[in-house]
């Protein structure tokens, strides 16, 4: 197979989706290859279906989806063969297979690039085993062998739905080890939907926002924390919502200091050094807290 040279990894273009519960898009979006994009949003918001959207276990009605250069209607399993995908629930529960060792077996067969020494190195460093019974096997123990399969290929694109939930801090720890070290060749990308902060804290290059099927914004991370800052400044101030990159006031009692909320606190700070308040202390605002600010859409003024 000839592979279509591009640095777009992940290419969306118009994409909608109609279903009983929600509307997905108008999405656009393109990832370059080489970064980790984390998708952050609500339970509901759409992050599963854009994963089967991307994967084509469910059609759009309408725009164009490429990986890796190329569309499913040119090459669905050479694309597949390339993608490593985490689910948010597990498929293969009802599929008939009795034990990993078989599981895992009929997962190799779909992957020419199948490391069985990869896998075998990783079911020892998660602690599992190839005669285990899949019923018997837990939360935690069923991400890990979905980790696995996802890994023991080395894909180019992981899709990556929740893939630490149930994990001990052990085994979560040596995921985002392992998940660094695939990175460190530079040529590899991560789609990661994961409610879990410090996943994005620790390894996102992008965050995209999802709400409501839509995407509400999408940012590289260290600007997004660098500009969403918690101001508190002394005293009580008239108009401060007008100020540049304001998007909320409380008024903090005693009547000795105010919290002010900004998408653009080197603005802000400047304007607030103008009218001569004191800032006395800054820190970075969580991404539950931005996402709910674009989600509103509106300034607020509080207290």
């Amino acid at each position: 197979m000839q592979y279509v040279e591009t640095s777009k990894a992940i290419s969306i273009k118009g994409l909608r989706k109609s279903l009983d519960q929600m509307d997905i898009g108008p999405i656009d979006l393109e990832i370059e290859s080489g970064y980790i994009v984390a998708i952050v949003g609500p339970n509901g918001a759409g992050k599963s279906t854009l994963f089967r959207l991307l994967m084509n276990l469910i059609k759009p009605d309408a725009g164009e989806i490429q990986l890796l250069g190329q569309t499913y209607i040119e090459n669905e399993i050479s694309i597949k063969q390339r993608i490593g995908y985490i689910p948010e629930t597990e498929e293969w529960m009802d599929a008939g297979f009795s034990t990993i060792k078989e599981l895992t077996q009929f997962v190799s067969h779909w992957y020419l690039g199948w490391n069985e020494s990869k896998a075998q190195e990783l079911f020892a460093r998660f602690g599992l085993d190839g005669k285990q019974k899949l019923r018997h096997l837990s939360k935690g123990m069923k991400r890990k062998l979905a980790f696995i399969h996802a890994m023991a290929f080395d894909p180019d694109i992981l899709f990556l739905d929740e893939p630490t939930s149930g994990l001990d801090p052990f085994a979560w720890r040596m995921m985002m080890e392992d998940l660094m070290a695939y990175m460190e060749r530079g040529d590899k990308t991560v789609l990661l939907a994961t409610h879990i902060i410090d996943e994005v804290k620790r390894m996102a290059d992008y965050v995209a926002f999802i709400h409501d099927g839509k995407l509400m914004g999408f940012y590289e991370k260290d600007v997004l924390f660098d500009s969403w800052k918690t101001l508190w400044i002394e005293g009580h101030h008239d108009q401060l919502i007008e100020l540049s990159g304001v998007v909320a006031v409380e008024e903090l009692s005693p009547a000795t200091a105010t919290k002010v909320i900004s998408r653009s606190s080197r603005e802000t700070e400047a304007d607030l050094h103008r009218l001569g308040v004191k800032v006395i202390q800054t820190q970075s605002v969580e991404l539950d807290e931005i996402l709910g600010y674009l989600i509103s859409g509106e300034i607020r003024k509080v207290g």
